[in-house]
């Protein structure tokens, strides 16, 4: 067990605290939300890039398990095509929970496997330099810039039409 472990896991668990909290308060309507910046994530929308951060923390996991895993730039790492049909707010936020309980291993991972240095390639991350804890670390910021991306989606709804760029109704492509 790592002082470092037990840091990463917390930080995880914040960030996984606050996804839940943006979820619950945007609800199912909020998951059609566009996510500006986070096209490239399914059909763009809250959904699809809140599905891509809870699969991030079972891929940040899966690291310390030595699960296999998807190479750098594969289809899968960005969660491509359809989405919103098959992403409801209830299976998001099991999932989230499982994301929790799977991250929270972090905390038992000792110094020798966070200093170990993952092959490079494996995951966005791994360069064959870095380490174990600063490729988490790493993954760990991403998943701070995808939530962030994520409340400005949801604030960006709950503005009255006076506070949306150009006096709109509706967030749309212009704002």
């Amino acid at each position: 067990m790592s002082n470092r472990g037990t840091q990463l896991a917390r930080m995880a668990d914040r960030q996984i605290s606050e996804l839940t909290e943006i979820l619950s308060r945007c609800g199912e309507a909020g998951l059609l939300l566009p996510c500006p910046g986070r096209e490239r994530l399914g059909d763009g929308t809250v959904a699809a890039c809140a599905r891509h951060t809870t699969e991030n923390y079972h891929r940040i996991a899966g690291l310390i398990r030595h699960d296999p895993i998807t190479p750098n730039g594969s289809q899968h790492a960005h969660d491509t095509g359809p989405s919103v049909e098959r992403i409801s707010l209830p299976a998001l936020l099991a999932r989230l929970a499982a994301a929790r309980e799977a991250v929270a291993e972090l905390a038992g991972v000792g110094d020798d496997q966070l200093d170990s240095v993952p092959t490079a390639g494996t995951v966005r991350f791994a360069n064959g330099a870095r380490t174990l804890e600063q490729v988490i670390a790493a993954a760990l910021k991403h998943q701070q810039h995808q939530l962030d991306a994520l409340k400005a989606a949801v604030a960006h709804s709950d503005r009255t039409p006076d506070e949306l760029p150009g006096g709109s109704t509706a967030p749309g492509p212009s704002s």
